[in-house]
């Protein structure tokens, strides 16, 4: 953040939506089922006053739809309720302490329905997607094998906390419907609110408060309230403040299976996995996750006969996808927790299990596509190995575990070590534009400004420094002749979600192609001059979506962490005194961010670890990390997303396993689940 803007902060200077208010503002909390699932019948009101208004699916301006990737969901419910706290309707007053008691006295009527099958049924209605990657005969990998190890994890998704918290202001200013609130897809936002209020996108302005990190989890959530917002502003020709309320929360499960078959010398001769995943209510956004789950699932190490299945399947609880870093780092957390399995039972080192086995140039990726150069992960886990002291560290505390029973004191403590290691790509991996598309258009005035329509938000404050520095050398014009502008209000342009370090990386490039452009015509043409560049979708010969065949990633970046657990004996006190993570992301545009944003990863990565007992101050362990550079200066920005998700998870519960002597086979973990047994 810039200095003037955390001075505004700290001064009360930065206005959020919850510090807004006017003399005509009223206040809008909607109305939520308390039952599900089941069919709306009717609602019955107590008698309203005459300043204290009630909306029902029908009062809608426009569409009472959002359609999301690969599924609508209602912006209020009309008929089926398929999870409680569903939005059936919105009250608007002046004072929230009185709505809130008239939602005590409203009746909802609700016919009970079915549920959602259970996933083991395979009921194809409640599938919204399911994905397939198959190479060679695991029959025959398997009949080659000189033995058969089997595997089964289970990773459960914490509740990511929002930050900002969902709040949001709506007013009009003559034709303009001015909202303030934070968004990591304004595209989408708008074009949503202007089809539910049914104006033209033009008619939305938006004002973005000046957040801090959110996660992906969270990428459409402010978009319903939001259009309530609108809605309700169009009707009541007055400043909307939509109440923001915590939701129910419901524990979230992805179940992994894996079959691997391993020769004598514990390479890997068939691997097969069968993976379900928990949508929700509806399955928007299924596709993709299903697509970057299954491709972790598959893992980075060579097998010649794979067959990996990922299904999702719905139940009667609030749609939460996409998960952070879309599904990738979950799908490396099965994997990874398989190939540590397999590297103890075949009697080696795990990290140097995982150099012999990873897949290296010339070879097949899982896709079926060759590759192209070597990843550099074999040098990374060798870097880590030595910085942490890992072999030496793994072979004692398994040796300590082995002999425990023959030791004259117990001691008061264990300790153990994991590693992990997994890959992250900034390219969506299906065709649907709604996701993919990007483009930024650049004006050069005729006073020698320039202005350039970005229409994403980037994912720090200091990414628009380093754009304005880029644009300034690229042009040789002065930065604050350069207006960025985020809020892009054209009635045909769309940009996909800033998200998977695509608002760092894709727009970086984009404005170096248009500054290169304008650099050529500047002296050629007269001004002003404006040129747009849009980000290409890759071929199918490129990347088959439908047939999982090619190469998904153009410039993917790897991650590898090691993490070193101590275990209480008598209380079962789990601490994290160190964690080491090696980075492989390509040029750092701006490291103090990038630095902060893996720090913050890392911590999400410990909450899905050990839940609550995580966010304590004094349990952040010692992280030692280091950005791994390639020799070429030329090398293009990676993305950073993801990679300390997909490695600090497995490595952890692989540390837990060896200090408490238990075989963990689930996230999270806590003293409560040692003490009984573990998972």
């Amino acid at each position: 953040m810039s200095e003037d803007k955390f001075r505004n902060r700290l001064a009360g200077q930065v206005r959020f939506p919850e510090d807004i208010s006017s003399k005509k503002m009223v206040y809008a909390l909607q109305l939520r089922a308390q039952k599900a699932p089941g069919i709306l019948k009717e609602i019955n009101l107590p008698r309203l006053p005459s300043h204290i208004n009630f909306f029902k699916a029908e009062d809608i301006p426009g569409k009472n739809i959002l359609p999301y990737p690969d599924e609508e969901i209602p912006l209020l419910v009309e008929d089926e309720i398929l999870y409680k706290g569903q939005a059936v309707g919105l009250l608007t007053g002046p004072d929230p302490d009185e709505l809130f008691k008239i939602r005590q006295q409203i009746e909802i009527v609700i016919s009970p329905t079915p549920k959602f099958p259970p996933y083991q049924m395979r009921d194809r209605r409640a599938c919204p997607a399911e994905k397939r990657i198959q190479k060679g005969s695991t029959l025959r990998g398997l009949e080659k094998a000189d033995s058969i190890l089997q595997g089964s994890f289970t990773l459960t998704i914490p509740e990511v906390p929002v930050y900002p918290r969902q709040g949001v202001y709506c007013s009009k200013e003559g034709g303009t419907y001015v909202l303030h609130l934070h968004s990591q897809w304004p595209s989408l936002l708008r074009k949503l609110c202007a089809q539910a209020a049914g104006i033209s996108r033009k008619q939305v302005e938006m004002h973005f408060n000046p957040a801090g990190r959110t996660w992906d989890s969270h990428i459409w959530q402010s978009i319903p309230t939001a259009a309530l917002a609108v809605c309700a502003t169009s009707i009541l020709r007055q400043p909307v403040k939509l109440i923001s309320e915590n939701e129910e929360r419901y524990k979230k499960e992805i179940r992994y299976s894996y079959t691997a078959g391993i020769d004598s010398g514990g390479r890997l001769t068939a691997l097969e996995a069968e993976i379900h995943l928990n949508a929700g209510a509806y399955g928007c956004f299924s596709s993709e996750v299903v697509t970057r789950l299954c491709l972790g699932a598959a893992g980075l190490y060579q097998c010649r006969h794979m067959d990996i299945k990922v299904k999702s399947f719905k139940s009667n609880t609030p749609p939460w996808l996409p998960l952070s870093t879309w599904g990738l780092a979950q799908g490396a957390f099965g994997i990874e927790m398989l190939a540590n399995y397999i590297a103890v039972e075949s009697g080696h080192d795990p990290a140097i299990w995982r150099c012999q086995n990873l897949s290296s140039k010339g070879n097949l990726n899982t896709t079926m596509g060759k590759i192209r150069q070597t990843p550099p992960l074999a040098d990374m886990i060798k870097s880590l190995t030595e910085a942490s002291d890992y072999t030496r560290k793994h072979a004692v505390s398994r040796q300590i575990r082995t002999n425990k029973t023959i030791l004259e004191i117990t001691p008061s403590g264990f300790t153990g070590i994991g590693m992990a290691a997994s890959r992250q790509g900034y390219e969506f991996l299906s065709r649907d534009k709604l996701l993919t598309a990007a483009s930024v258009s650049a004006t050069l005035q005729i006073e020698g400004n320039l202005d350039v329509q970005l229409g994403t938000v980037p994912a720090s404050p200091g990414i628009l420094a380093i754009w304005k520095k880029n644009i300034s050398s690229a042009l040789s014009i002065e930065e604050d002749q350069i207006n960025l502008i985020q809020d892009r209000p054209d009635e045909h342009s769309f940009n996909g979600p800033a998200c998977l370090s695509r608002n760092v990386i894709v727009f970086t490039r984009l404005i170096d192609q248009c500054c290169s452009i304008i650099q050529k015509k500047r002296f050629r043409e007269g001004l002003p001059i404006t040129e747009t560049r849009s980000y290409r979708r890759r071929t199918a010969n490129e990347w088959n979506e439908k047939e999982m065949i090619g190469h998904p990633f153009s410039n993917p970046s790897w991650g590898c962490a090691v993490v070193e657990v101590s275990l209480y004996t008598a209380t079962k006190e789990i601490m994290i005194p160190r964690i080491w993570l090696s980075i492989h992301c390509g040029t750092l545009l701006d490291p103090p961010a990038a630095r902060s944003f893996v720090e913050a990863e890392v911590r999400l990565a410990l909450t899905q670890c050990m839940e609550k007992q995580a966010i304590k101050p004094s349990l952040f362990p010692e992280l030692h990390l280091q950005f791994e550079e390639d020799s070429k200066k030329t090398t293009p920005p990676g993305g950073l997303e993801g990679l300390a998700l997909g490695t600090i998870p497995p490595a952890f519960i692989q540390a837990v396993s060896q200090a408490s002597g238990i075989s963990i086979t689930g996230l999270p973990v806590n003293s409560a689940s040692l003490l009984s047994g573990g998972l």
